[in-house]
């Protein structure tokens, strides 16, 4: 298997920076694991937050707060959450998952390249 092919592969369905950090590149792998962790420790926090308004309007109501009400406020929560917070965290944890597997391919691409020629 290829160095592009494998370190697309890590980046893709690992993790961002899995690749990079398969093909050598350590400081560029840590930094693509950083911004993808930070993006969706953003925005698992947004949706918290806002099931945690919707668990505060209920007891203010005093409506019962029982499993099934609360699996689909978790629910709710997470797909009407449409702050400029969370469109945001989502949107960097997009890109860097995007980028992280481009550049991984053209690391992989130019490591192929360079052993073919060595090859010859």
């Amino acid at each position: 298997m290829s160095n592009a092919l494998k370190g697309v592969l890590f980046s893709a369905l690992i993790f961002p920076g899995a690749g990079q950090i398969l093909l050598t590149r350590y400081l560029r792998g840590a930094v693509f694991f950083l911004l993808a962790s930070l993006g969706g420790v953003l925005c698992v926090t947004a949706i918290v937050r806002r099931a945690i308004e919707i668990l505060q309007d209920i007891a203010a109501r005093g409506d019962v707060i029982d499993m099934p009400r609360i699996i689909s406020i978790a629910a709710e929560a997470s797909t009407t959450a449409s702050s400029l917070f969370l469109k945001g965290s989502f949107t960097i944890l997009f890109c860097c998952w995007l980028v992280s597997a481009v550049d991984a391919w053209r690391i992989g691409r130019e490591m192929d390249k360079v052993a073919a020629e060595g090859g010859e």
